[in-house]
């Protein structure tokens, strides 16, 4: 394996990590070993079949070494002491292993930054699932934590996929393994890094300024009339992209808070249906919106303006696999808060998303704004980090793209098996940034879809209030979509 930098955009979650506002994210997988007689998975074959592929994608031994003052960006080298049993972990939730104690586990885990100096990323296998909802006693689960510097939540996504199978018989598991050279490699020394750094930073520096000259007339007329908004907006202490301000945009802290539950796909294919055009994530993003509106009106902070979402968009070719990195691009939604639930606020959704909301976006697009990003010398992204987390800290949300993040992941329509045991749901936990203190997650397998959330718990004293907010939109829906059936009927 060979040396390489870290790039920009993944640098930039490197540069952003604080430990109020870690940027790992996180999978959740849930699985029945019910039917497999009188066997059940044992720790020593999950190990065991981990141990298997830890080269099907070089995350799994590397670490990352900064440069010195941020100089340059930092690189990937193997970690010679790598162990595998610090990053593998056995848990069992006390009796009655009930949802509401797997709950508390999972952010407790959440809640912890990765440790830096090693390979960054941590899998549990947690057990004594017994006493929940749809999942048979004995049932166990596997949280995969990674950070977002080494793969997105697309990519995590396709990693842990790699772990199943679509039949049962556990034996075909022991074929699938990865057998990938290994070699050891490490990073530049200091001094070299710092000549380096230097060298890059120029030749960086001098791209830069050739496209800021090339687009000079677009940048500038862009840029003036956003730093007129913007401080207009932040002397008012608003965001200065025009989102509501909600009790989700305050400064974080250290601890975490996650629930969520899972829901009939034919139930949220059926309200997509309504609404020509409209798709099942436009459904969920209308029942986040209605989920987050009822729960800050239950504490009298009712927002008279429409709340707004930060959607993350896989933006990888067809095709694609790398299995490190990131590849996504973030627009803002608006939810429409403002109109009546379901179908008129479906309606407005399916209308807005996924068109960009205003014209600098667009004008700011066409001339590659990624470009101009990718060529930003690594002492500026530093400080730009540094930066957007302080003022979010000083001015509440003033730099948020929205009220709260979604994201979308689609799973296998068909049942996948680990080792034997059935999985049964699954779902992604997102990190928090600051000045957005709320992220949903909506995760497509079989014929169900988890909604989850994850937010900052001094923001969200009340997780089952919020859980109740998600389980009342949706039981909304279910109401209209049955009296819509008896009106034709």
């Amino acid at each position: 394996m060979s040396i390489y930098q870290v790039d920009s955009e993944d640098a930039n979650f490197l540069f952003l990590e604080k430990t109020e506002s870690p940027t790992h994210i996180s999978l959740l997988y849930l699985y029945d070993q019910s039917q497999m007689g009188e066997g059940m998975v044992r720790f020593t074959q999950i190990r065991q079949h981990i141990a298997n592929r830890l080269n099907s994608a070089p995350v799994f031994r590397q670490k990352i070494r900064g440069t010195p003052a941020n100089i340059d960006y930092p690189y990937w080298e193997e970690d010679s002491h790598f162990d595998l049993d610090f990053h593998l972990r056995h848990l069992g939730l006390p009796k009655p292993g009930d949802w509401r104690q797997f709950c508390i586990q999972i952010s407790r885990l959440h809640s912890r930054p990765l440790d830096l100096t090693r390979p960054l990323w941590e899998l549990y296998v947690i057990e004594g699932l017994d006493n929940f909802e749809g999942c048979p006693p004995n049932s166990f689960a596997l949280y995969f934590k990674v950070h977002h510097a080494a793969m997105d939540e697309f990519t995590a996504q396709e990693l842990m996929q790699s772990l199943h199978l679509h039949s049962p018989d556990y034996r075909h598991h022991g074929r699938a393994q990865q057998k990938v050279a290994y070699l050891e490699a490490k990073a530049p020394t200091n001094t070299q890094m710092i000549a380096l750094g230097m060298v890059n930073n120029t030749l960086r520096s001098a791209r830069l300024a050739v496209q800021l000259v090339t687009n000079w007339s677009t940048l500038g007329r862009v840029a003036a009339g956003l730093a007129i908004r913007m401080t207009r907006r932040a002397i008012d202490g608003e965001s200065v992209t025009g989102t509501p301000t909600t009790r989700f945009a305050a400064p974080l802290t250290q601890s975490r808070v996650f629930e969520g539950g899972f829901y009939p796909r034919s139930l949220l294919e059926s309200y997509a249906a309504e609404v020509r055009g409209a798709t099942v994530g436009h459904a969920v993003l209308a029942i986040c919106g209605e989920a987050m509106r009822s729960y800050l009106a239950s504490f009298g902070e009712a927002s008279d303006e429409p709340l707004q979402a930060m959607l993350a968009v896989n933006v990888r070719n067809a095709g694609a696999h790398a299995l490190i990195g990131n590849h996504i691009a973030v627009s803002q939604v608006p939810l429409h808060t403002d109109l009546d639930f379901p179908i008129q606020r479906l309606q407005a959704i399916c209308a807005t998303h996924p068109e960009l909301s205003n014209v600098e976006a667009d004008e700011l697009t066409s001339f590659r704004l990624r470009s101009l990003y990718e060529n930003l010398p690594a002492p500026l992204l530093a400080w730009l980090g540094r930066t957007a987390n302080r003022e979010n800290s000083v001015h509440r949300g003033v730099l948020s793209a929205g009220n709260c993040g979604v994201s979308e992941m689609i799973g296998s329509d068909k049942p996948l098996y680990m080792l034997g045991a059935r999985l049964i749901g699954f779902t992604g936990i997102q990190p928090l940034f600051s000045g957005c203190g709320l992220m949903f997650t909506s995760s497509t397998y079989c014929d169900q879809i988890g909604l989850t959330f994850v937010s900052d718990k001094p923001k969200l004293p009340g997780p089952g209030v919020m859980r109740r907010c998600v389980d009342e939109a949706v039981a909304q829906v279910e109401r209209y979509l049955r009296d819509s059936k008896n009106k034709t009927a």
